[in-house]
């Protein structure tokens, strides 16, 4: 229980690290813009989100090496990426932050990713508010992509796909945990395994040991080699071109 408490104590939450460029002038410029008229953690947290939702979603291949400022200037990320920009800016505003890590069904990829492995990585962004701690992925998708990939949905009937989950939850208040890519009304979508918590995905992968999560040179090839792939796929379902989306 002492350990739990240390780890989830909000003070060890608010440093940089490699990811976390608290330094970086146009990072700190840009959490002063945001958060300047909010007068409370929360309005600085549900701005920084909304924010982070606002830069369409892309898949980097370099998810584990990106820093916050690289993503700030990219103007795109996926969970693990824009995490690290969440996680940022909010430190920056003097908010705690971190990721969570689990392992989920690739189902809410489909469309967009092959379904092989069945399982992925995922991050969580966490932020400390009102003396606990809030989920949340809201922010992975853009406004753009979440309506066309619900449209898409609710088309051919499937309850996840493009990135989302249908009845997830695709905005965050700042008080109640918020998922949009598993739902819990739906148990098979749910995470199958919690890795814990970490400052940033270079911070996690790096002290990771289970084989599952090694990023060894066949692991990044496949990503560099599927982002590209990826990322067309979500420029098709944002432009809605046609309801048959490309699937393998």
């Amino acid at each position: 229980m002492l350990a739990l408490l240390n780890e989830d104590a909000p003070h060890k939450w608010r440093g940089s690290s490699r990811l976390l460029d608290l330094e970086d002038p146009k990072l700190r410029i840009c959490a002063l813009r945001l958060t300047q008229l909010a007068e409370t953690d929360i309005q600085k947290a549900v701005l920084i989100h909304n924010f982070i939702k606002s830069l369409p979603f892309g898949c980097v291949a370099a998810f584990d090496h990106m820093s916050a400022g690289a993503v700030l200037k990219s103007g795109r990320g996926d969970c693990h990426t824009k995490g690290t920009l969440f996680v940022a800016l909010l430190r920056s505003s003097g908010v705690s932050a971190r990721l969570r890590f689990v392992t989920m069904s690739t189902a809410f990829l489909h469309g967009i990713i092959d379904t092989n492995p069945s399982a992925i990585t995922h991050a969580v962004g966490e932020v400390y508010l009102q003396g606990r701690w809030v989920q949340t992925d809201a922010y992975v998708t853009d406004s753009l992509l979440d309506a066309q990939a619900a449209a898409l949905l609710r088309l051919q009937g499937r309850s996840a796909g493009y990135g989302i989950h249908a009845n997830g939850r695709r905005s965050w208040d700042g008080c109640q945990d918020s998922h949009a890519q598993y739902a819990a009304s739906d148990l098979a979508s749910l995470p199958v395994h919690d890795w814990g918590v970490a400052h940033d995905p270079e911070d996690f992968y790096s002290k990771m040991t289970d084989p599952s999560l090694r990023l060894g040179w066949l692991t990044r090839a496949k990503w560099i080699l599927a982002a590209p792939l990826v990322n067309r796929r979500v420029q098709q379902v944002r432009a809605r071109r046609s309801a048959a989306v490309q699937t393998e």
